[in-house]
């Protein structure tokens, strides 16, 4: 990476900014200059890249003609407006937020599985992430799928507070300490109390008594593994836990499961931690071994008790760092790369 960007994060205040400054420094990307974007400017927001502070611009006045790569790191609708506004002005947009784009023209992109469709990018100038949970899950399943032929996918994410943004963390953080000491405190996020808590849906239901989001797992699965006949079921649960989201995994496949062919192939991913113990004391939690990890982790494989073309599997990944920041960064790592170097 002979050449260097100069660079604007749009939603600079957010977690997802934070965890991506973090990882261009680590990973050395090609960095000249970097714009740090906020709607309120004059916040108190600390943002530093490189252990340097940096002034805030306002997002939506900025002049997009001094950057050539942007990062949007918050949903914020305004801000995904700036975001578009960044690519009709020529700048190539990763976007880490996570959020449903729904032009066809913006490739959806897990690189260990599809990094061929970043060849799109230039169609929009807009190259987006799937859902945080099939970040997590595609590498996993598509490594499991070349063995033995995926039929079908049912999942229980247990989501973390960070995944609403800074809202949805102050729900949790100052809720429990209000709860701690018999006080009162008003949601901004959740709609029901989450310290202390577990709730049974992430968002309202429709008719077919799923949310929008798991409709939305469901549907983009099988787009970014290849597999038009995938049948997903997905059930999302909000859970008092700050970073790192756990989902319990059932797969079931055309083949007979080998669990030991199973095992050599997940342990050959990159990026990827398999952990064989049966020990209570190893398994994985979100907050132990997935929180600011940037490595996915699958725990508890086994074979079905019934049949045997079924798998289960445990896996932890930091929704923040891991299925935001790091898939953005890789992305924008090939694209300048392959393309734009």
């Amino acid at each position: 990476m002979s050449k260097r960007f100069e660079i604007a994060i749009i939603g600079a205040d957010s977690p997802v900014a934070e965890a991506l400054m973090e990882l261009m420094t680590e990973r050395g990307f090609p960095v000249a200059e970097t714009s740090a974007l906020v709607l309120d400017p004059d916040s108190e927001a600390d943002v530093s890249f490189a252990g340097r502070p940096i002034l805030l611009d306002d997002a939506r006045s900025f002049d997009f003609s001094q950057v050539q790569l942007a990062f949007l790191a918050d949903a914020d609708p305004e801000l995904t407006v700036q975001a578009e506004r960044a690519a009709d002005a020529g700048v190539i947009v990763v976007d880490a937020s996570g959020q449903q784009w729904r032009d066809s023209a913006i490739p959806v992109v897990v690189p260990e599985v599809n990094a061929a469709a970043l060849a799109r990018y230039s169609e929009r100038g807009i190259v987006a992430a799937p859902d945080r949970v099939n970040v997590a899950l595609a590498p996993v399943l598509s490594a499991l799928h070349q063995l033995f032929g995926l039929e079908s996918v049912s999942l229980t994410a247990l989501l973390a507070a960070s995944d609403g943004g800074r809202a949805a963390l102050e729900d949790l953080a100052r809720e429990t300490t209000a709860l701690l000491n018999a006080r009162f405190y008003e949601r901004r996020h959740f709609p029901k109390q989450i310290a202390f808590n577990v709730l049974g849906q992430d968002a309202d239901a429709g008719l077919d008594g799923s949310t929008e989001r798991e409709r939305r797992i469901g549907d983009e699965l099988p787009v970014l593994l290849g597999l038009p006949k995938l049948r997903v079921q997905a059930s999302l649960v909000p859970v008092p836990v700050f970073y790192g989201h756990a989902l319990s995994v059932h797969l079931r496949f055309a083949g007979a499961v080998s669990l030991e062919q199973a095992i050599d192939a997940l342990a050959a991913v990159p990026g990827l931690s398999l952990q064989g113990s049966r020990l209570a004391d190893d398994g994985l939690t979100p907050v132990t071994d997935a929180s600011m990890n940037p490595q996915l982790g699958v725990g508890r494989l086994r074979a079905a008790r019934d049949d045997p073309h079924a798998l289960a599997l445990w896996l932890t990944a930091d929704n923040i760092r891991r299925c935001s920041a790091l898939n953005a960064i890789a992305s924008a790592e090939i694209l300048v790369r392959d393309y734009l170097d």
